[in-house]
């Protein structure tokens, strides 16, 4: 047996059942929960700060192509030789086709960076003008953007920001038809509720004006002015659609109540699911059905609450995308992931089930559960 044999088999992973799933999927899911080891020293990565090297990879395999964003963990069964990914699986040595993906325009840093706008997925872009979100919940990594732009010495001024993604919409966005069916105004919130408004409705506005004619999708924490004042909350979210958004989306990220004061900060983690369920159900009535989207994290609460959260909202006419919990940020590898891989899976597949059952729309990100 060769020396990266031995090491691959000394993580052996013991999988009871894999639930019906191609081993590719395996290998998808196994890397976002565990990172990956990396058996070749032609991947180096600079350490920065609080941030946990990263890269992006493709993984391939016979009518399966789905790209991750993975952390590099030396704990982790699942090893990466540049163009295979490893692992043991009950004794036997496992292996799927994969390749590092890199866009130079997005890993200025010398890995895989999220940069204020960067293509996204298949056909999807993002423009991410507040990099660093002031609830700066305990799972969530956008302030390892905000991170390496301090340390490139880039400006993380907001109004900056913005205006340089304006910018770009206004150079580009005659383009974006032909490349994009989803633009994402995705972005951490800043607590002037007036000036993010207008941000976003503004940007919209002007890749309407430019030609766009497909999805512009707005994610934001739901601002407290209009929590539980329903005449204000619908006025609100009017204004995002007359500007052209045609999804509103905000995180319930985890369902139980008291996870979420534990993990989500500030007037976020007070909000309770059956308030996210208000919210969203006049979503519902302003943009139409999968006109409201979420987001909930598989793996840091019980399994159950996640597929019961996934299809309360399914049922009101909410498109969920669940993500997998993955560390970026030093401060997240404090969080354990609740289950294992098998229950990961199974996870996967009832989640799948769910979109099946409701024909949910389904984005397809570096990060999906589905």
């Amino acid at each position: 047996m060769s020396i990266q044999k031995k090491r691959i088999a000394k993580f052996d992973l013991v999988l009871k059942n894999r639930h019906g799933v191609r081993i590719e999927e395996v290998f998808r899911l196994g890397a976002l929960r565990d990172g990956i080891q990396l058996l070749t020293t032609d991947i180096s990565f600079p350490i920065l700060g609080q941030i946990i090297p990263r890269l992006e990879i493709e993984i391939f395999g016979p009518q399966f192509v789905k790209k991750i964003t993975v952390r590099i963990n030396s704990n982790s069964p699942f090893m990466f030789d540049g163009e295979v990914l490893f692992a043991s699986i009950n004794d036997e040595i496992e292996q799927v086709r994969c390749r590092q993906h890199i866009d130079p325009e997005r890993s200025p840093t010398g890995m895989y960076n999220f940069g204020m706008m960067r293509a996204n997925g298949a056909r999807s872009f993002v423009f991410d003008y507040h990099v660093y979100c002031c609830y700066s919940c305990e799972f969530c990594f956008k302030e390892n953007e905000w991170e390496a732009l301090a340390i490139q010495g880039g400006d993380t001024n907001y109004k900056a920001n913005f205006q340089e993604c304006l910018n770009y919409a206004d150079r580009n966005g005659h383009t974006f038809d032909d490349k994009y069916d989803i633009v994402w105004l995705c972005t951490g919130s800043i607590k002037d509720e007036k000036t993010e408004l207008d941000r976003h409705s503004t940007i919209s506005r002007r890749l309407r004006e430019a030609g766009y004619t497909k999805n512009i999708y707005v994610s934001q924490v739901v601002p407290p002015s209009i929590r539980n004042d329903r005449d204000k909350r619908r006025n609100y979210l009017s204004v995002l659609r007359d500007a052209g958004v045609s999804r509103f989306n905000t995180g319930v990220d985890i369902v139980d109540a008291g996870m979420r004061r534990k993990y989500i900060r500030g007037l976020k983690g007070e909000y309770t699911f059956e308030e996210y369920m208000a919210i969203f159900t006049d979503a519902v009535d302003v943009f139409g059905r999968f006109g409201a989207g979420s987001c909930l994290l598989a793996g840091i609460e019980a399994a159950e609450n996640t597929i019961n959260g996934l299809e309360e909202l399914a049922k009101i006419g909410v498109a969920p995308a669940p993500t997998v919990l993955t560390p970026f940020v030093v401060k997240q590898m404090g969080i354990p992931f609740s289950f294992d891989l098998e229950e990961l899976i199974d996870t996967h597949v009832r989640f799948n089930n769910i979109v099946a059952r409701y024909e949910l729309p389904v984005f397809s990100g570096v990060f999906s559960l589905a």
